[in-house]
């Protein structure tokens, strides 16, 4: 029996255009005895039968890295196409045969093979000793204009370090490694003009340039974006009258920060009752996109986390809403437009207040308690209002550290 195990050198998560770098292991577990086959093998030596029975040899083994893209399809219809490497696929899978014995990432998986890198073969005909192991090292890259990996409503995009083997004459066998891929705009065309800077052709300088690896300039890109400090402050004003003013200290940020912001309703003349906020994400679908036959919205939101709070008498408050390490950057796609939003709520009053001052405006320099009487009964409407937030990628490293992603995959046959 042959133990076939996939291990990344890093962790899960990657940024497009990144090597993404993994281990692959092939170990003969058998204990000695004569392992039995259900499938017929006309190609046996005879030394290899008889004399030494508990050797196993593999023909070949392949490594690819692939991404599936899912749709639901009520809502999108994907676009036709007439490539290669969907005519070579639509060819295997009607050949029965040919679909058991060739390498085929996509193998068993709904959708279509949206991104592939060239397949590398690792060997070719393999023999393994009982107990003995062979390390392949395999790295590939994505490109720089891939997308994220992404689960959404209408759209999944999913990808894989698949490694394919197979005995000789024999099925064909798939292990599947999942791996998460961020997007940074931007990306590859800073890292396409720093390595086309032109070095000193000045004698008594040193030439040599200090090796910057694309993970720390994509570190460097986000925390410039991210670290900028502009508040925007915003006026929340109904149909008769002022309720508030909202403050956000900046208008990037990175996945698994915290949103933080500031209400002020000193100066309001609309009492507001309740707040709440809301982190949504819009998934827009092209009109092009759209199935026809469906009559539905082209925009799908969904709620990760919230805060919501009582503010009757309250002068200043604030709010923090993290945002969690599974949340996908804003991207762009032939196929969906995810954007990120703050969906506010305001229950406000629709008249003063009968009960008279707040019980802070009733107390005095001599007491520092006073008793106020809410009314049983108060008319109220609910306000929404909804503000564009930018929510951009992640430290890989970071994003690693708290992943449900494994790291290593382990197949035996």
């Amino acid at each position: 029996m042959i133990e076939v195990k996939v291990r990344l050198l890093r962790g899960s998560v990657f940024f497009a255009g990144e090597c993404i770098e993994c281990e692959i292991i092939f170990t003969n577990v058998a204990d000695g005895k004569k392992e039995t086959c259900s499938h017929p093998c006309n190609h046996v030596n005879n030394d290899f039968s008889n004399g030494s029975n508990e050797t196993d040899r593999l023909a070949w083994a392949s490594a690819q890295i692939h991404c599936q893209c899912t749709v639901n399809e009520s809502r999108v219809v994907l676009p036709t196409t007439n490539s290669r490497m969907d005519r070579t696929l639509n060819q295997i899978s009607s050949d029965a045969n040919a679909s058991c014995t060739s390498f085929v990432p996509s193998r068993g998986e709904q959708g279509r093979c949206l991104l592939s890198t060239q397949p590398k073969i690792l060997f070719c005909d393999l023999e393994l000793a009982p107990g003995e192991s062979r390390n392949y090292f395999y790295s590939d890259t994505i490109p720089f204009d891939g997308v994220p990996s992404y689960k959404g409503h209408t759209v999944k995009y999913s990808y894989k370090i698949t490694v394919g083997t197979s005995r000789v004459q024999g099925h064909s066998k798939l292990l599947k490694l999942p791996v998460r891929i961020l997007s940074l705009q931007g990306l590859g065309r800073i890292e396409q003009f720093l390595c086309k800077q032109e070095n000193s052709h000045n004698p008594f300088l040193d030439d040599s340039n200090p090796e910057t690896s694309l993970l720390d300039l994509a570190v460097d890109i986000l925390t410039t974006v991210t670290s900028k400090r502009n508040s925007h402050v915003y006026n929340i004003v109904s149909g008769r009258g002022s309720i508030g003013k909202f403050c956000l200290f900046k208008s990037a940020y990175r996945i698994g920060e915290e949103i933080v912001g500031s209400f002020d309703f000193s100066e309001s003349l609309i009492l507001c009752l309740k707040f709440s906020v809301v982190l949504q994400s819009e998934e827009h679908i092209p009109e092009n996109s759209r199935n026809p036959s469906k009559q539905s919205s082209d925009v799908t939101y969904s709620s990760f986390t919230s805060v919501q709070e009582n503010c009757l008498h309250t002068k200043k408050t604030h709010l923090v809403l993290p945002i969690p390490y599974t949340a996908c950057p804003e991207f762009v796609s032939d196929l969906v437009c995810l954007k990120w939003r703050l969906h506010f709520e305001f229950t406000i009053a629709l008249s003063p207040l009968p009960g008279g001052d707040s019980p802070v405006q009733q107390t005095t320099p001599f007491t520092d308690n006073a008793s106020w009487q809410g009314p049983s009964d108060i008319q109220a409407e609910t306000m929404s209002w909804d503000l564009p937030v930018k929510i951009i990628a992640t430290n890989p490293l970071h994003a690693s550290s708290i992943s449900m992603h494994r790291t290593s995959s382990t197949m035996v046959f």
